[in-house]
């Protein structure tokens, strides 16, 4: 027992190290969110193993109760994560469409919901009919296979990348930014920002009231739609906010995430030269990530912090951002695809091979 005590510590430890590493030198990856979540579970699992060697449970029937009861919570919020995720989707997406209107871009979280009820219960069936059908059969079940591993890793690779999401909003109480980046969004058709812009600017205002002497940058350009640049719409309400108008620098040329981001470290390199330092990039919760992952493509240092957003729209927004993450990532998916495609036709051909043999 002690000698298994001592494993669990050690990977508890380690778990913690990488977590911690990957916090203070680089967050922006999926790895982030893996580490995390080894964290949590391998010091969860330490707790056990000492807790269960510090006690005798059988001699404390009160501690074996409480015991299990824990184990039992944990193993039933497991089980009921899948089914809550799908019905939050599903409701969030309802409510989503009956505030916003039954566009494609409103109904991605309910797609979701939806799909992922029919995966397992009118997958299954399909798969059924359709693999018993001659000649096309073995085809059929091949497509079906396949399709199926790949659902799963996009499965994993979307909840680490929510988890990294999350986790890469944890402040750097430690950090001080004398550059706040606030990333635009659409306007109202009066040229003044909307509620969700508002409270980008809001949270920008609270991080510079945090660091003393630093500067809010407001990027965005204008849109054919709009009736000025959004980075002077949120100068405009920073200010009206209080925010002296020497603490404001504006990009107006961007079009998207990353042109924000570019024009952004332009813009800066151009002020501080090489003193321009990390960053602090505000955007929407949902959002953050994704800009953190452009600023690593772009080889920007930097932070990232989000603004509250109601959750029916934060999970549909999320979905969407997932989405925006593959493609840029298309060409790493797209390597991994074929790998997987090559590595399962061999095992199912040697599977054939060996099968009327056994």
């Amino acid at each position: 027992m002690e000698a298994f005590t001592l494993v669990a510590s050690c990977l508890a430890a380690v778990g913690q190290l990488w977590f911690w590493h990957l916090h203070t030198h680089e967050q922006r990856s999926l790895w982030y969110g893996l580490s995390f979540l080894v964290a949590v579970g391998t010091a969860v699992m330490d707790i056990e193993v000492i807790l269960l060697q510090a006690f005798s449970l059988e001699s404390h029937p009160i501690a074996e109760q409480v015991n299990l009861v824990v184990i039992g919570v944990m193993a039933v919020a497991l089980l009921a994560f899948p089914v809550a995720l799908v019905v939050t989707l599903v409701a969030s997406g309802i409510r989503l469409v009956r505030r916003e209107g039954a566009n494609p871009r409103n109904m991605l979280s309910l797609g979701l919901g939806v799909l992922m009820v029919a995966y397992v219960i009118v997958w299954p069936q399909v798969r059924s009919a359709l693999t018993s059908v001659p000649m096309l059969g073995r085809v059929l079940d091949l497509v079906f296979g396949f399709a199926a591993i790949l659902l799963g890793i996009a499965g994993v690779a979307f909840t680490l990348y929510t988890v990294s999401g999350l986790v890469a909003q944890i402040p750097h109480r430690h950090r001080r930014y004398q550059r706040i980046v606030v990333l635009g969004s659409g306007l109202m058709p009066d040229g003044s920002v909307t509620p969700l812009l508002a409270h980008r600017v809001e949270r920008g205002m609270e991080m510079w009231r945090r660091n003393p002497g630093s500067v809010l940058l407001m990027s965005g350009g204008q849109g054919a739609d709009e009736a000025q640049p959004e980075s002077y719409a949120m100068r405009a309400y920073a200010e009206s906010l209080g925010v002296p108008a020497e603490a404001i620098l504006v990009e107006d040329k961007s079009t998207n995430t990353q042109e924000n981001l570019k024009h952004c470290a332009r813009l800066l390199a151009e002020k501080d030269g090489d003193n321009a330092g990390r960053i602090l990039v505000v955007t929407d919760n949902y959002h953050v990530f994704r800009a953190l992952l452009i600023t690593r493509k772009l080889g920007i240092p930097a932070d990232g912090v989000g603004s509250h957003v109601r959750l029916y729209f934060s999970l549909n927004a999320l979905v969407r951002e997932w989405v925006a993450y593959v493609s840029l990532r298309r060409a790493f998916y797209t390597r991994l695809t074929i790998a997987l495609l090559v590595i399962y036709l061999v095992a199912s051909g040697f599977n054939a091979m060996v099968a009327p043999s056994a």
